[in-house]
């Protein structure tokens, strides 16, 4: 990146650690969404259902990842507008399951470094930065990637790289997707949006439930499934949306661990998963039995990730996978600073 950008907006690092929120909390609001949701679409009991055979099961199963860290939060100014920006890393990759053999291998992984900042217009050009080492070495850390929003609030930043990430998801889902066909894929987090060419075979896989889609009586029987049960198909979103896709809860686990008996609540295991609402019902209602049995045997157990049963045995693998590749943060945020310094940004 030229000097002069980082000089037009004053840009400053932010002491304190990404962990925190930002001190500085200007016009933050929470973004509420209006969802329709229908529960009636695959029936209109609303019991728990689970397949009374053994459904045909996929022979490869593509499991797609991503995470995201802020390597280090800064904040700049244009005017008397507060900009608010980060330094991320982005990767992702995927695990290819294959049942047959019973075999697990990591089939690629991505990593980006970008740039994320608030209040600066799309059509500023910017070119990459490129750190280099302070020792004098030709290594160098290099944020080829900038996004931009016209909107500046402290999450900002973070929200743009969570979408950059689920963005990076869903493209390597369809590269993978395009070369094998028949492959299941699996996509941890929720489906937002059905991009380009994306496989009608994906399903999202959310292990966290940050907003309540069931309420009174439908809600109720998330208390009530038992392992390997799940809700009835219900769709989100209106009739005629792009956005509009099938989604149901189930409960995931492992027969020989009580979640009672270890005094965990009665929405342990929940989990939810979407489908793409291009897909016919019939379809839908296949896929959603499939995973009855399909979860539950990857689920993770207690005693190897804190997340169990919700996080997923080869999402967990994969993601100390992606860490390792993603560098040091201590180290990276001391670059970035040792950069700056020299740059004359931070005098």
């Amino acid at each position: 990146m030229s000097i002069n950008l980082w000089q037009k907006y004053n840009i400053r690092l932010e002491s304190w650690g990404t962990d925190y929120d930002t001190p500085i909390s200007l016009n933050q609001e929470d973004s509420l969404l209006d969802d329709a949701i229908d529960l009636n679409v695959e029936c209109d009991e609303w019991v728990g259902r689970r397949p009374s055979c053994e459904p045909a099961l996929p022979n490869r199963i593509l499991f797609v990842d991503g995470r995201r860290r802020l390597d280090t939060r800064f904040i700049g100014q244009n005017g008397n507008e507060i900009l608010y920006g980060a330094f991320a890393t982005i990767a992702v990759g995927a695990v290819l399951v294959d049942r047959a053999t019973r075999r697990a291998a990591v089939s690629e992984l991505i990593v980006k470094r970008a740039i994320a900042i608030g209040g600066i217009s799309h059509s500023e050009t910017i070119p990459p930065t490129r750190v280099p080492c302070p020792l004098g070495s030709g290594a160098e850390i290099i944020y080829s990637t900038y996004i931009t929003d016209a909107e500046s609030e402290p999450q900002k930043p973070i929200a743009l790289v969570q979408k950059a990430m689920r963005e990076e998801e869903a493209k390597l889902a369809v590269k993978l997707a395009i070369v094998d066909p028949d492959v299941l894929v699996i996509r941890d987090g929720p489906l937002l949006h059905k991009p380009y060419k994306a496989p009608e075979s994906t399903l999202g896989y959310v292990k966290t439930m940050g907003k309540a889609y069931l309420t009174g009586d439908s809600a109720k029987l998330l208390w009530e499934l038992q392992l390997g049960e799940r809700t009835p198909i219900f769709s989100i979103g209106k009739q005629k949306s792009p956005k509009r896709h099938w989604s149901w809860y189930l409960r995931s686990g492992q027969p020989q661990i009580n979640h009672k008996q270890l005094g965990y609540h009665d929405l342990h295991g929940i989990v939810r998963l979407d489908l793409y609402g291009e897909v016919p019902l019939n379809k839908a209602t296949e896929m959603a039995d499939q995973s009855t049995y399909l979860i539950p045997q990857y689920a993770s157990h207690p005693s190897r990730d804190p997340r169990a049963p919700q996080n997923l045995t080869p999402v967990g693998g994969l993601e100390k996978e992606l860490g390792r590749h993603m560098g040091d943060k201590g180290v990276i945020e001391r670059r970035l600073r040792t950069f700056l310094a020299r740059e004359g940004v931070m005098k």
